[in-house]
């Protein structure tokens, strides 16, 4: 999608008026979430809006910096390198149609390290996001491209209901997103989350705060899961990293098999197959 014409759209909206005692938060509403009310009707456009501004969307009062952001991720064709991975993924892993909606991240003004977020990405099961700065590498724009791809076409494929999946598919999800990371771009380009705790302290957080809570849905009740608590009960992004590790000992245990291939396995399956006992 050519969202840099809504950015546009955006930016001359806050010209047209007087900003200097409130950010425009409708503005950017208006001009980025309510176009996409075609696709993704079930979310309301200010709904939305919290949605993509907690993963990383940049702040409504950093209008005056997304003109020079785009025109500078237009220079970089991100836009055209990015609908042409995409096509390419499309046609190795048989997956869905997907619309993809780029924005430039919070801060992307900023020198890459300074950010609080160097590149995010959410995705829905009738299209996703990515949100980027002007400086991103490219090959971590194709993995995070991969990764969020991924998720659609598990969406496509599990006939489940997004709002109400149980936290196991929620941790294979995320273990099958990051493999086909690593089976298209290799272990330089994995999530840092991947590797951040030791094996013997990841299977005893799985027996002693995973292996009950399997079948809990909501995405509510999934946060502490994924994310942790940022204590030594649970770390953070400890779910992450016990989705990766299901996916790569299942692959250990049964051989490698493709990302197509793994697709079609279920979260019990996966488990199972796993070295992450559930009794």
């Amino acid at each position: 999608m050519e969202t840099q014409l809504w950015l546009d759209d955006f930016v001359k909206a806050c010209e047209k008026k007087s900003l200097l005692f409130k950010p425009p938060h409708d503005e950017q509403r208006e001009a980025l979430c309510r176009p996409i009310q075609k696709t993704l009707s079930k979310i309301p456009p200010a709904e939305l809006q919290a949605i993509l501004l907690k993963h990383g969307l940049f702040e409504p009062f950093e209008w005056k910096h997304i003109h020079r952001s785009v025109r500078e991720m237009e220079k970089r064709d991100i836009w055209k390198i990015v609908e042409e991975e995409y096509h390419r993924l499309k046609r190795k892993w048989h997956g869905p149609e997907a619309p993809i909606y780029i924005y430039p991240i919070a801060r992307a003004q900023q020198p890459a390290g300074r950010r609080p977020i160097e590149k995010s990405g959410v995705s829905f099961k009738e299209c996703l996001f990515l949100f980027l700065a002007p400086d991103t590498p490219l090959l971590e724009i194709k993995a995070l491209l991969a990764h969020e791809y991924n998720h659609m076409c598990r969406f496509s494929r599990s006939n489940l209901d997004e709002t109400r999946l149980p936290l196991k598919e929620v941790l294979v999800m995320e273990g099958l997103a990051e493999n086909a990371v690593q089976e298209l771009y290799g272990e330089k380009l994995l999530a840092p989350w991947t590797r951040n705790y030791r094996n013997n302290r990841v299977r005893e957080i799985w027996k002693r705060h995973f292996q009950t809570a399997l079948h809990v849905q909501g995405q509510e009740k999934h946060q502490k899961f994924l994310y942790g608590k940022g204590n030594g009960s649970l770390p953070r992004w400890i779910g992450y990293q016990i989705g990766f590790q299901i996916i790569t000992s299942y692959q250990e245990r049964h051989g490698r098999l493709t990302t197509r291939e793994l697709l079609t396995k279920t979260a019990d399956e996966l488990i199972a197959g796993s070295s992450f006992p559930t009794d």
